[in-house]
């Protein structure tokens, strides 16, 4: 598997995340005009085999771990092996040009999972925008069976030390986090977006680029646990998924059946446990 990155994702001047602007502020009877910071959001297009696959509208950076997550959760690939290149596109072509990253992420893969289902892909998906409800939902094959156990203070710590990370959501509160953490309670990454599928895709992208082995880690998530998000962690092999935040039925069900388990409102001192208690040491 080739890997190329553009550039440098990582770095503000090239891909920056957030846009200054004048605002009129209210406060206590008393308005005034000033200055504020908002999380940009500007469109990414994924290309499999030469087939727009979707157009996501995202926070700029890391799309190539994006558009890998993108495809893992989604079901186009099934792991690391099955990428034979991924490279981010700039823009230009010329002598001198192409310096600028665009909104562009291309994969070949020889090994591309159901591609009919992206046949119209034209329409700008949002990053919370989800799945259809109205398809089903085909869970045949997917099974995390892995007795990894987790410690209830390392899942205690996990929500501030996730929010240590979003430096974009500390500057705007108009993003959305998602972080990988082992069983010693070690956060490997934390990604945000401003849609909560997209900073989910990010980090899963993150691990399955990074080759490593996902039957010890945990995913913690700013927002709700809904069946979408469950299906993406199961498809990566993740057993645990855990979040601030409030599940779905949809989500319950999904844990129950792939094996993953869901830990809700994971706040101060306590949480819940909604599928596969086992792996949380009592």
């Amino acid at each position: 598997m080739l890997y190329i990155q553009t550039m440098n994702e990582n770095d503000p001047e090239e891909s920056p995340t957030l846009d200054g602007i004048r605002i009129t502020r209210f406060h206590a009877g008393d308005s005034y005009p000033d200055g504020d910071v908002v999380a940009r959001e500007e469109p990414l297009e994924i290309r499999v085999n030469g087939q727009a696959v979707v157009y996501l509208m995202r926070l700029p950076g890391h799309d190539v771990p994006l558009a890998a997550g993108f495809c893992l959760s989604e079901g186009i690939i099934s792991g690391r092996s099955d990428i034979d290149l991924i490279r981010h596109c700039t823009e230009g072509d010329g002598p001198g040009e192409g310096e600028r990253v665009g909104g562009l992420v291309e994969m070949t893969t020889a090994a591309a999972i159901g591609m009919d289902r992206f046949a119209s892909a034209r329409v700008i998906r949002t990053g919370c925008g989800g799945a259809d409800l109205s398809k089903d939902v085909d869970l045949a094959g997917i099974s995390v069976a892995v007795d990894t156990v987790f410690d209830p203070e390392v899942l205690l710590r996990m929500p501030d030390a996730m929010l240590q990370g979003q430096d974009v959501f500390r500057r705007t509160g108009g993003t959305h986090g998602a972080g990988v953490f082992d069983t010693e309670g070690r956060l490997l990454v934390v990604m945000e977006d401003v849609g909560r599928h997209n900073a989910v895709d990010k980090a899963l992208g993150y691990l399955l680029l990074s080759g490593e082995s996902t039957a010890d880690k945990g995913l913690v998530l700013s927002g709700r646990l809904s069946y979408e998000m469950v299906l993406k962690t199961a498809r990566a092999g993740i057993p645990l998924i855990c979040s601030v935040s409030a599940p779905t039925s949809l989500g319950v069900q999904v844990g129950v059946a792939t094996g993953v388990t869901l830990v809700g409102f994971l706040r101060g001192a306590g949480f819940n446990v909604y599928s596969h208690p086992e792996r949380v040491r009592a």
